[in-house]
């Protein structure tokens, strides 16, 4: 059997995690600052408390080859932590149509099913999901080209059971005259047991951005509540998250304030999907050069982070990663945070953050090389950050990260296809980062 070097790189490496992490009648103990590294890891010293060593699993591909093949993208992840695991969907990019897939992983990094989410003969693409902990599934929503023009697009949903074994019917979220929407975003509500999703609505005949605007949805999915949030200087590339300790959700977009300078902007919304004012919209980044692409997480707590590409210098030619927090309130807290300036083009940022009192983020996002693309992320929060790279570039673009914390570590997915070589498919692929690895010695007796 042939294998892509990609391909058998992973697997042993892969194997030799399992081995590594895995034992019997042994006792656990935490690995000392110098210990080796086993074969195909990374390190990265102290990335939360002293002597504490963060570990790399193997690349995996996650998506499955195809007769007739494809080209996979946008991958989305959550994480179920009652059953300890990841669910990661992409959409198929088929000659005539695009439908969403799935793949369960482990917490440890071992693939699980995999399944059809919605597929049909119009386009159904750019997957957001998030995990229901009370009813135990997921909530998966898409864009639909459901009249078949390729230009007006609803948002639907659909839920699906947590091992994908069941799903629910389709449902339509938004629709509206001479309007497209694009890119859904959503959040679970876990007090109330309801979803928030956002998304960006566009005029058809002229595809500006006119608004950005919510719904929020029990959890069988029917709709309690829709507002649109801003109409201001063609509002678009909105996020959301959910912090419990304010029952509060947050919404972040970009702004054009004039041709080629965006601004990030934020909302908070409440449990009744209002505009909580004071402060009512504000500004979460003014800079003079080109913000866009944001992306927000919380800790549950008393934070939020925000990250965003950056025109540096403006209006061109460069983007970085930066970042800023923010209170519970909205208030900024801190200087900007520099979190990749290279003088290659970061782009697509994506942060996440573990739950609890600490501040443990994660942000990933593209780097563009001269002889491919590469994923690089970075950790930090109460301590600094540190920055690694997640999949190099060498011949090989590695695009559109996705990410989510888990409860031992966070889950990177990402796509990945050869330069140049048009009989190479763009796959899924994914890495686990975790925070903290024991070494497992012989217990003596």
């Amino acid at each position: 059997m042939w294998l892509h070097h990609r391909s058998l790189t992973a697997l042993v490496a892969g194997l030799l995690l399992t081995l590594f992490l895995h034992g019997t009648g042994q006792a656990a103990t935490p690995a000392p600052p110098d210990a080796p590294l086993p074969p195909g890891k990374s390190v990265l010293d102290d990335p939360f408390q002293r002597g504490v060593q963060a570990w790399f699993g193997a690349e995996t591909q996650l998506s499955l080859p195809t007769t007739p093949e494809c080209d996979r993208y946008a991958p989305a992840v959550a994480f179920n932590y009652r059953h300890k695991e990841y669910l990661v969907l992409w959409h198929n990019n088929w000659s005539g149509s695009r439908d969403i897939y799935a793949r369960r992983i482990s917490e440890t990094g071992t693939l699980l099913s995999w399944f059809a989410v919605t597929s049909g003969p119009n386009d159904r693409f750019q997957p957001a999901v998030a995990y229901n902990a009370a009813n135990d599934e997921y909530l998966v929503v898409w864009m639909v080209n459901i009249n078949g023009d390729g230009q007006t697009h609803e948002i639907w949903g659909r839920k699906v059971a947590w091992n994908g074994s069941s799903m629910g019917p389709e449902f339509q979220i938004i629709t509206w005259p001479n309007r497209t929407f694009w890119s859904p975003r959503i959040a679970w509500n876990s007090l109330n047991n309801e979803y928030l999703v956002a998304w960006t609505a566009l005029d058809t005949a002229t595809m500006v951005p006119t608004d950005v605007a919510h719904a929020l949805l029990r959890a069988d999915g029917s709709k309690r509540y829709g507002a649109v949030v801003s109409t201001d200087d063609q509002p678009h590339q909105v996020d959301v998250t959910y912090n419990v300790a304010a029952n509060e959700y947050m919404l972040v977009w970009r702004r054009m304030w004039s041709p080629g300078d965006g601004d990030i902007m934020g909302a908070r919304i409440s449990a009744a999907g209002l505009v909580v004012t004071p402060p009512g919209i504000f500004g979460v980044n003014y800079a003079d050069e080109d913000q866009s692409e944001p992306s927000i997480a919380t800790n549950q707590q008393q934070r939020y982070i925000v990250v965003w590409q950056h025109a540096f210098p403006g209006p061109c030619c460069d983007w970085d990663i930066r970042g800023q927090e923010l209170d519970i309130n909205g208030n900024t807290v801190g200087s900007v945070l520099h979190l990749a300036a290279s003088m290659d083009d970061e782009t697509s940022p994506v942060v996440t953050a573990q739950p609890g009192a600490q501040r443990r983020y994660l942000v990933t996002w593209q780097q563009a090389m001269s002889s491919g693309d590469a994923v690089r992320a970075a950790v930090g929060g109460d301590e600094s950050w540190r920055s690694f790279d997640v999949a190099t570039y060498a011949f090989w673009n590695n695009d559109s990260p996705a990410a989510t914390a888990g409860s031992t570590g966070f889950y990177i997915a990402y796509e990945g296809d050869a330069v140049g070589d048009p009989t190479v498919h763009r796959h899924i692929h994914g890495r686990l980062w975790l925070r903290e690895v024991l070494f497992l010695p012989m217990l003596q007796r």
